[in-house]
This record gives structure tokens, sequence and C-alpha cells, in this order.
């Protein structure tokens, strides 16, 4: 039978949990609007995520049967067992920095690869996607997918536009642009030729990697 410290603690981890659950539901629904023109992602799941807790050398992890996904080793707040801490830093640090803080930028990682994979881009293109919006959205460049990919999205999406990091998730030209880059990762999934020539002289370094 578990101690009274173990129900406490089991306690305040679901508290946690629940908690960081809600702020991904808010923040994915502001990605589903942005995202509209390139297909519906459907509502948020948190089967979807690896969602837990670190305490020391603990990790609690909830759902038990959610999915662990490849990591870079460059980047260790980007392992999926720190969204909940990524989430819970990301708002506490929102009304003074907004968008632009590296918890941001890995929670936007974590949910858009989802939605991606939803709209039907598969492996490295999803998270190159993934990876392209979390830029766009924070000034911040994650180590995650291949940097041509995000060096595309971004010059995609301030193709037209002064490279401002402000903008809003319901505007029109902004889901506008969100479909213009699903479309041409789609077609570099449909003809891998087509996205080896265009994505070939991309690959270049940046500050700001974390």
């Amino acid at each position: 039978m578990p101690s009274l410290e173990e129900l406490v603690l089991a306690d305040e981890t679901a508290s946690e949990i629940e908690r960081a659950s809600e702020i991904a539901r808010e923040e994915w629904e502001k990605i589903r609007v942005s995202l509209a023109l390139c297909g519906d992602t459907g509502d948020y799941c948190g089967d979807d995520f690896m969602l837990g807790t670190i305490s020391g050398e603990t990790i609690t992890r909830e759902p038990l049967g959610s999915p662990t996904k490849s990591v870079s080793v460059y980047s260790p707040t980007y392992y999926p067992m720190y969204l909940v801490k990524n989430l819970q830093e990301f708002r506490e640090r929102f009304p003074e920095k907004n968008y632009r803080t590296t918890e941001a930028l890995y929670v936007y990682v974590e949910l858009v690869n989802a939605a991606a994979l939803r709209l039907g881009l598969e492996g490295t293109l999803a998270m190159g996607f993934a990876s392209g919006y979390a830029n766009v959205r924070t000034g911040w460049i994650a180590e995650k997918g291949l940097p041509e990919q995000s060096a595309v999205f971004s010059e995609m999406f301030f193709s037209d536009r002064p490279k401002n990091y402000d903008w809003d998730f319901h505007w029109t030209s902004v889901r506008q642009k969100f479909a213009e880059i699903h479309q041409k990762f789609v077609a570099w999934q449909r003809f891998p030729a087509l996205y080896l020539e265009e994505s070939k002289s991309k690959a270049v370094v940046k500050p700001f990697i974390v």
C-alpha cells in the first residue's frame, strides 16, 4: 500500500501534469488556427506527448504508453520528458518575454511536430516543419530536423514581411504563408529529387542554436 508521502507526491504530480496539459491545449488551439489552411489538425490529445515530471534522478511519466521521440544530444532541454517543465517555465516567462524563450521554442517543436504528422508530413520533414515554425514563432533555432528545412521555412515565411516574430496566429497573411510552406513540404515528401534540388544550398549555420 502506498505511503502517505507517496500518495501526496502522486497527487502533486498529477496536478502538475494537468496544469501543463491545459497550457499545451491552449497553445495547440492557437497552432490549429494558424494551420487551418493546411488542413484540420484536430483536437489536442495528451497521448501524443510524453508528459512527465522530473525529480532528481526520477522521471514520473504520464501516460505510460506515450511515445518517446528521438532527441539530439546537442539539445538536452528538448528531451520530451522536459515538456511539462518547459510548458510551466514558458508560461511563467510569457508576460515579460512573450514567445521569445527557449522554453517556448521546445514547446512549439513538440506541439507543431504532432500537428505536422496529422497534416500528413512524416519523419524528418514533420520535424523540420516543426522546427521552422518554432523558429519563426520564437526567434530561436532548435537542433531538431535538418537545418536546410528550417532555413527554407524561415526564408519563405519572411519573404514578404519584416523579420518580426510578434505576429498573430489569426492573421490571414500568416495562415496563407503557413499553407504555402506546408505545400512545399508536401511536395518535397512526394518528390525527393525536388527536395534535394531546392534545399541543397540552404544548410547554413546560424546563431542562437540551442
